[in-house]
């Protein structure tokens, strides 16, 4: 950053002409943030100039809001697809460390409600084009430290306006403008708090429009007594300014253990000294690398100044939609919907107005038309009534319907147009929004719609992807530095939910950091417990194993699913007991499979013993030879009966037989897991 300080320059002085700059670079698109959210929330959809003339000309002012369904559907898109972040080293290693650390990450994250805080700053994403986080240490809460993410309004932040990448990767610096009160100044900075006077000092040099210098009520009348209360709560503008700086490091050669070591110009000088003394050439090489600072600055006050919490970057993390190339701004999906939106509630406004302003019906009649005019218009809308008029008065044509109202053709086309335009313009098409009706088509091309639909935004997914992983490197940096300090986190793995103890790991420090879908979203669960249902049957069938983590993937509620782990996840050895019952029903399987036998041969018996019978009995009354045959069917047809039946008994045997030793096997097989594991934790984890 040497180079982006001017000669003579205080930090002071570099703070407010960043915050000049950025200003002016992206006050129009501050400008049409504001116009964003207000067309998002359906309040500022109409200008207050056209809204003041539809007033003053009694026409209807109507707002039909048709942006936020489509920014919600695309919000929920994200909420239904949440992605996780796991950590794998790069070096040889334990990947329980690993597993701890993921854990440990998730841990954190759901502590903070990292998922909701940046959901909505995905949703700022959507409507302005910049959504932001910060990553913090919160002490309040927990006297130990806490890491907090939580998401920052847009409009607070500022940034390099030289920076071109997605997500503000190549940003030189990143500002955060923020109000205190001289409370909070007071109780954070009590030192400085006193330099904090007039109001130069209060608001800053040269800041903007957006918050007015007059913010309570009776500062506007001349001569109004500001009171004590008023005072304490007048408002600070603080700058929270993080840039990056080089710095020169030597990488030098051991020559006691053969590693390197990385140090600054001061302890290089010193070493170097030492080996000189002794004889020896320190070996090193001369670098530069990035350092990261902070500071605290009110108007023309210095609060604070120190390195920033994070080594791995900046503390605030972007999210950016789509980037406008001729002012190097980002803008989001309300963008192209704004004229669609106009042109929609205008049109609905004027039609509103034609048919006010018309006729609907009714008559023109001379005053001399009717016997009664009193009477003819109380019954002139009655079908069975009766209207006289005078003699001659319907030959003169006294009287003649009001002709109906001209209604402009293809007004009704135009407007209809322009609220189709507000989903074509943003890339969200009927199916996302579940408004398709009578399409007649299957459920599998109605979600490949929904697929195609997500596909068009997918950028703005990709802009969150790259986020989730900027964040993990960042939310690694503060769970390695701040609460690695042996303190419990719960971390769930193989052997079920679990405390362990969250300690810095020197030799493992560098790792890759992976984004993938969490199984915890409908969406997610939904697709892989479909395409599970299908390889189920035949994965069985094959004898391949399932794991228990298929259970995450259930859509089964999450009581269910986590007694159901919690059965799977007990020891693996079988008890004793367990395996003498299995053994004592195998057995048992066997005798009723030979008292059954038993009982077929006792059937047959009886059977050739009753033919033989009955063929002696009908050998006098018909001939033997026609006898002699009947009685050999009847005695095949039995016997083939029998040995299916003993087949048959024969076969379920031995299917019960071959899954009983399966199970013996398995159980074995998991026992002797179960205790490897079990020696593996005590090797590494001895009391």
């Amino acid at each position: 950053m040497a180079d982006d300080l001017l000669e003579d320059e205080t930090l002071v002085e570099r703070v407010h002409r960043h915050y000049k700059e950025s200003t002016q670079h992206t006050k129009n698109w501050r400008s049409d943030a504001r116009e964003d959210y207000g067309f998002v929330d359906g309040s500022g959809q109409w200008s207050e100039n056209d809204a003041q003339v539809l007033r003053d000309a009694l026409r209807p002012v109507l707002t039909f809001n048709r942006c936020g369904p489509v920014i919600d559907v695309v919000c929920g898109q994200e909420i239904n697809n949440r992605q996780e972040v796991r950590y794998i080293p790069r070096e040889q290693g334990d990947s329980k460390v690993s597993e701890i650390l993921t854990g440990a990450a998730d841990w954190v994250r759901d502590q903070c409600d990292a998922e909701d805080e940046e959901s909505d700053a995905f949703h700022d994403m959507v409507v302005c084009g910049m959504g932001w986080t910060e990553t913090r240490m919160d002490y309040d809460d927990d006297l130990d430290g806490a890491v907090i993410i939580e998401r920052i309004d847009p409009l607070e932040m500022h940034w390099d306006s030289g920076s071109r990448k997605r997500n503000l990767t190549d940003s030189r610096w990143m500002m955060r403008v923020k109000e205190f009160t001289l409370k909070e100044i007071k109780e954070r900075w009590p030192d400085k708090a006193d330099e904090i006077t007039g109001p130069d000092a209060l608001w800053g040099d040269d800041l903007d429009d957006e918050s007015p210098h007059v913010t309570h009520a009776g500062d506007q009348y001349q001569g109004a007594e500001e009171t004590t209360d008023i005072k304490k709560e007048r408002m600070v503008k603080v700058m929270h300014h993080q840039w990056w700086d080089k710095e020169d490091i030597w990488r030098v050669a051991d020559p006691l253990t053969g590693g390197i070591s990385e140090l600054d110009q001061k302890s290089y000088n010193k070493m170097e000294e030492r080996f000189i003394e002794t004889g020896i050439q320190l070996q090193g090489v001369k670098q530069k690398r990035k350092i990261y600072k902070q500071a605290f600055i009110a108007g023309e006050v210095l609060l604070e100044e120190s390195d920033n919490p994070a080594k791995e970057g900046f503390t605030y993390r972007a999210m950016t939609g789509k980037r406008d190339r001729n002012t190097n701004t980002w803008f989001g999906l309300l963008r192209g919907m704004k004229d669609p939106q106009r042109w929609a509630n205008k049109w609905l406004s004027q039609i509103m107005h034609i048919i006010n302003s018309n006729s609907k019906g009714g008559l023109m009649a001379e005053q001399d038309a009717f016997v009664n005019p009193r009477k003819a218009e109380s019954e002139w809308s009655d079908p069975t009534s009766i209207t006289m008029f005078k003699a001659g008065a319907l030959q003169a044509n006294k009287v003649m319907e009001k002709k109906p109202i001209i209604y402009p053709a293809g007004l009704d086309k135009l407007m209809e147009f322009a609220v189709s335009s507000i989903r074509d313009v943003s890339g969200v098409n009927v199916d996302m929004l579940g408004n398709r009706e009578g399409s007649g088509t299957s459920g599998v091309q109605d979600a490949m719609r929904r697929d195609q639909g997500v596909t068009i935004l997918a950028t703005l997914f990709n802009s969150l992807r790259r986020y989730r992983k900027e964040q993990g490197r960042l939310l690694l940096g503060f769970i390695q530095e701040y609460i690695s300090d042996g303190r419990l986190v719960k971390i769930i793995g193989e052997e079920g939910a679990q405390y362990v103890p969250l300690a810095k790991d020197e030799a493992v420090m560098t790792y890759d950091v992976i984004v993938d879908d969490t199984p915890n979203t409908p969406n997610q669960k939904e697709k892989t417990f479909n395409t599970l249902s299908g390889l189920l049957p035949a994965l069985l069938q094959a004898g391949i194993p399932v794991p228990p983590e298929i259970i995450d993937y259930a859509p089964l509620p999450s009581g269910l699913i986590e007694k159901w782990k919690e059965t799977l996840m007990k020891p693996k050895g079988m008890a004793p007991e367990e395996t003498a019952m299995l053994q004592q029903g195998v057995e048992m399987l066997q005798q009723e499979n030979q008292k059954l036998k038993a009982d077929h041969s006792d059937k047959m018996a009886k059977i050739e013993a009753d033919s033989q019978a009955k063929g002696a009995d009908l050998a006098h009354k018909k001939d033997l030879n026609s006898q002699e045959f009947d009685h050999k069917v009847r005695l095949a047809q039995a016997e083939m009966d029998l040995k299916r039946d003993i087949a048959k008994q024969d076969a379920d045997l031995d299917i019960l037989k071959a899954k009983a030793q399966f199970e013996l096997k398995e159980q074995e097989a998991l026992s002797k897991e179960a205790d490897r594991q079990s020696n593996a934790i005590r090797e590494e984890w001895p009391l």
